[in-house]
This record gives C-alpha cells, sequence and structure tokens, in this order.
C-alpha cells in the first residue's frame, strides 16, 4: 500500500504494505498452480512525491500546534493502514468460478461471459486442458445468422476479415477485445454452475453486443461435464435467415492434445475399430476437416492416450483438427498458438426471438473411456421420428421456403415455392428396417395435388474419410478429391417422385421407399421436395417399418 494511505489507498492495489509502498503483487494461476508477479507503480511514487513536497512546506511555514496536529495524523493512518491495510486496500477479485469432484475441475471466466477456460483431469496430471491464445479459443457457445455482412444496430460495421460471418455473437467478447456482460452467476450445490451473460458480436472490433442471451448449465458428475447451452434471442430484425451452421459449442485444447479419434462408418457401436484422423506427424490438422460419424463423438488424445471426448447426441459431423502445424503437436499451455480443436456442427434456423437449447458432453479419460459412454448415451432409434408440435429437431429449408417463426405451434407452417424443400438432419438409420415414409400433414395448393421428390442419400466410402473445409497452402480442396477419387468415392443421392392430394386436410402420407432403387444398407439424409407453389403445415415425419 501507499506510503501515505489516507490520500492513496482507496484507490490504490498494492497489497504488500508499508515496506514496500510502490510494488505491486498481482497473483494468477498457471497451468501448474499459483504463482504471482512484482511490479513498480510509478504513478503511486509520483503522487507521494507531490503530496510530501506540501507537507514540508506546511510544515516549514505553519505555526508548532499544526505541524503537531498534521505529524499526529500522518502517524496515526499510516500504522492503521499497516495493522488493518483491509480497511483500505481495494482487493482485485478473482473473476475465475470453479466445480470439482475427485476427478475432474472445472474453471469459467465471468470477465469472458462464463465461457471454460480451465479443465483438468486428476486422471492425467491435473493440468489444465483449455487453450487461451485469444478470445475466439476456450469452450465457448457461439452463434451464426444472417444478415451477411451484419451491421450494428447505430450503423457498426465489421472487420472487413470477419465480415463473411454475418450475425456471430460469442460468449467471450469481440475481435476487439471487447468483453461479453454478465448477467448473473449462480453455483448450484457442490458440482454445477449457471451463467447468463450478454455476448458480443465477434466480427466488429468496436463493442456491438448480440441481441441475445446466453444462459449456459455446467454440471459435473464422475468424468463427465455436461454442458447446456441455450441462446435467448431478441433481434431487432425480424427476418428469417437461411439455416446456419452451429458450433454445438466450439472446444479448444493445448499442444497436448493434438490426436483426433473417431468412428468412421455405417456400423455404429457394433465394435468396429476406430480412425485416427489427424496424428503427430501426418501434416493434417490444419486446415480444419469435417467429417460423418454415427456414433455422435470425437476425441482429442495425448501422447498417452488421454484426453477429451465430445458427446453430442443430435449431431453426426463434426468439424476438427490442429493449429497451425506438426512441429506444435505434443506441447503446449493456456497462451500458446498451438491449440487441438472439436465442434459439433448442426444445422439451425435462429429466430429474431428463438429460444433454443442444445446439451453436449464433455468425457475425461481414454479413448475406451470416451467412446463407452457415447455407446450407453446414444440417442438413435431405429425409425426415426420427428415431431413438429413445438421444436424443427434441427430440419430446414432450402430455396425458396420459410415457415410462421418460433415459436411453432403444432407444426412447421411453410409457404413454398417451386423446387424448394425440406431437409433434415444429418443421422443414420438402415433401410431394411425402414421401408416407409410418413408424412402427417395438412397440404394445400391451388390444384388440389402435390408433386414431391423424396431424396435420400446413402452412407457411402467418402464417410471413411474426412475432407478438407478450405484451400490453403500446399492443402487445397480440388488436390484432395481428385487423391480421394477413387478410394473414397461419394454415393450419389436416390429419389423417387410421388404424387399426393393437397385439399388443405390433414392426412398421413405414407411413401414406399423400398421401391427406390439403391435404398438398401446406412442412409443418412433425406431432403423431401416440392415440385409445385404451395402451403403446408408439416406436423411430423417418420421412417418405419409398418405400412
Amino acid at each position: 500500500m501507499s506510503a501515505l494511505p489516507l490520500l492513496w489507498n482507496h484507490v490504490s492495489f498494492v497489497e504488500l504494505g508499508f515496506p514496500f509502498p510502490y510494488l505491486q503483487k498481482k497473483t494468477f494461476e498457471g497451468v501448474d498452480g499459483s504463482a504471482f508477479m512484482l511490479s513498480f507503480i510509478s504513478v503511486n511514487f509520483a503522487y507521494d512525491l507531490a503530496i510530501a513536497v506540501i507537507f514540508v512546506w506546511v510544515l516549514t511555514y505553519f505555526k508548532t500546534t499544526i505541524k503537531s496536529f498534521i505529524i499526529t495524523s500522518l502517524l496515526i493512518s499510516s500504522f492503521a493502514a499497516i495493522f488493518c491495510k483491509d480497511c483500505y486496500a481495494v482487493k482485485e477479485e478473482s473473476s475465475m468460478r470453479y466445480i470439482s469432484n475427485d476427478r475432474i475441475k472445472l474453471g469459467i471466466d465471468l470477465a469472458l461471459g462464463g465461457a471454460v477456460t480451465y479443465l483438468s483431469d486428476q486422471a492425467n496430471g491435473g493440468k489444465n486442458m483449455i487453450n487461451s491464445f485469444d478470445w475466439g479459443r476456450q469452450i465457448q457457445m457461439s452463434y451464426y445468422s444472417g444478415p451477411w455482412p451484419y451491421i450494428g444496430p447505430n450503423g457498426e460495421k465489421p472487420t472487413p476479415e470477419w465480415e463473411g460471418l454475418g450475425w456471430n455473437p460469442i460468449q467471450s467478447g469481440d475481435a476487439g477485445g471487447h468483453r461479453s456482460k454478465i448477467i448473473s452467476f449462480e453455483k448450484i450445490g457442490n458440482y454445477s454452475m449457471l451463467v447468463k451473460s450478454i455476448p458480443m458480436q465477434w466480427p466488429h472490433k468496436t463493442g456491438v453486443p448480440g441481441e441475445c442471451v446466453f444462459e449456459c448449465l455446467y454440471t459435473l458428475k464422475g468424468n463427465v461435464v455436461t454442458m447446456k447451452a441455450t441462446i435467448i434471442n431478441n433481434r431487432s430484425d425480424k427476418t428469417q435467415y437461411t439455416a446456419c451452421s452451429q458450433e454445438m459449442p466450439a472446444v479448444y485444447t493445448n499442444g497436448n492434445w493434438y490426436k483426433i479419434v473417431s468412428y468412421l462408418g455405417d456400423k455404429p457401436f457394433e465394435g468396429k475399430p476406430t480412425t485416427t484422423i489427424v496424428d503427430k506427424t501426418d501434416k493434417k490438422g490444419w486446415p480444419w476437416v469435417h467429417f460423418y460419424t454415427p456414433e455422435n463423438w470425437v476425441a482429442l488424445l495425448d501422447d498417452k492416450g488421454y484426453g477429451i471426448g465430445v458427446f453430442q447426441p443430435e449431431v453426426m459431423t463434426f468439424n476438427s483438427g490442429f493449429h497451425p502445424n506438426d512441429s506444435l503437436k505434443g506441447f503446449g499451455s493456456e497462451k500458446d498458438v498451438q491449440t487441438g480443436h472439436i465442434a459439433p456442427i448442426g444445422q439451425q434456423i435462429l429466430d429474431y426471438n428463438i429460444k433454443w437449447t442444445y446439451e453436449t458432453s464433455l468425457i475425461l479419460g481414454t479413448l475406451k473411456d470416451i467412446r463407452g459412454y457415447a455407446k450407453k448415451h446414444w440417442q438413435i432409434a431405429s425409425n426415426p421420428r420427428w415431431n413438429f408440435k413445438n421444436n424443427r429437431h434441427n430440419w430446414y429449408y432450402s430455396g425458396s421456403m420459410t415457415d410462421s417463426g418460433f415459436p411453432l405451434k403444432g407444426g412447421l407452417d411453410i409457404t413454398f415455392k417451386k423446387n424448394s424443400a425440406l431437409v433434415s438432419p444429418v443421422t443414420f438409420w438402415k433401410a431394411s428396417e425402414t421401408p416407409y415414409l410418413e408424412i402427417e400433414a395438412e397440404i394445400n395448393t391451388s390444384n388440389k395435388e402435390l408433386l414431391i421428390e423424396v431424396e435420400i442419400q446413402p452412407a457411402g466410402k467418402s464417410d471413411l474419410t474426412d475432407w478438407l473445409n478450405w484451400t490453403e497452402g500446399e492443402h487445397t480442396l480440388e488436390n484432395e478429391r481428385k487423391i480421394k477419387a477413387v478410394s473414397f468415392p461419394e454415393s450419389k443421392a436416390i429419389s423417387l417422385q410421388h404424387k399426393i392430394v393437397a385439399d388443405g386436410t390433414s392426412k398421413k402420407y405414407q411413401i414406399k421407399l423400398s421401391d427406390i432403387k439403391g435404398y438398401t444398407g446406412a442412409m443418412k439424409n433425406l431432403k423431401i421436395k416440392f415440385l409445385n407453389d404451395g402451403r403446408a403445415k408439416i406436423k411430423s415425419i417418420q421412417l418405419t417399418n409398418s405400412k
């Protein structure tokens, strides 16, 4: 604290006491525990020097009684500050909040909107796994929608390098260093934390808040962190923009965790071997890659085979990678540039007033631990059914098709133009177990009939490998397609046209998929194309084995 406590300490952060009045102690937590740093406070010194000069002048020119009063006051205040520094010193409270059990420890930073900046596993040495090189990393919520570019409510323009992202609020803060705003924080028992925040638009460097609220509930159980993430929109722009790829969430690890493993195949949880997608010396990882995994999980492992797995029960498409290159794989800390990455990717329409929640599990341990958890919690039914009473269930639209918006009222209330389509999420089903498609809907066209085309994408050899997200340097999309064309050819979509009655009354339409040539084996995607203009209320869609 300052040598002149009554005049300075109400704004001082110095904590060492009278003998060290111009040193500041800062304590912080690093990968290997607590540490501190001392720094010289030049402002304190200059301030105290000026005050001292004034005091000397007072003592020289004023009467003895006043001198005695001032000297006594200074002595009392200084000794009081020494022995009761908490009365004067302003303590800088840490923005970190933690929960832990006997296996794992999770830390979120309230200065970054409650994003996860700390995660450790006692079974693997207890070191922090999460990278914070910049505010675009951590484990955090991030969402995407239109327009492109997004202009802020007061005309704020995004930076050119990020304007292609459109509307992109993220949990930690923007690209210019403006932090998200915490609304509330609550610790629930010993093993849960709930944080609410107003995020920032990442592409802007001027502090543009998202017109939305983020809520995130973190819960520990054994070696698993569950992250229940909710976005509540309150946008002034009421346009229904097309569905965008959403990170559910984005996960960034330190460089020790570089090896990316998942299951790529068409026989999920039948004991088939996994695939190593990125390894230590394979010159892979950057650019990011994407792939299809019907087991809904991906792992990032270290040299010992320990790491973090991401399980997202609604999503079978993932982005992953390691930045920047092989030379930095296998080591690194929170502030180093090298990082491993996983992001489950789902398509979602984000209405101006939507409330949308997903729940993702982060499993710490070995590959066996991660895959075992995913198998136990896998939710894919052999006869998938989507009920649209109050949820789109990750279905979205292509072409000129929109619905009445959120909240849904008993179904997808859509208006469509010719050749627009209703598109399913990427999923998994076996053709042999689902010979029929059933659509419950009210459909209305001007001539009371509608020609629809059901298009199905089979799982194929192209799903047995990963694919680049973009071209950079020697890694080009064109060369990759040429190299993999023979070993990993893409399966062609199969389709069937079907004419239905469209008089506006509620009906169940059944289409025999087994009549489609090539409808055998594993399937992963469904598209229902409308070949006339019209309106419809789609109540449910089901793949079934009963006529």
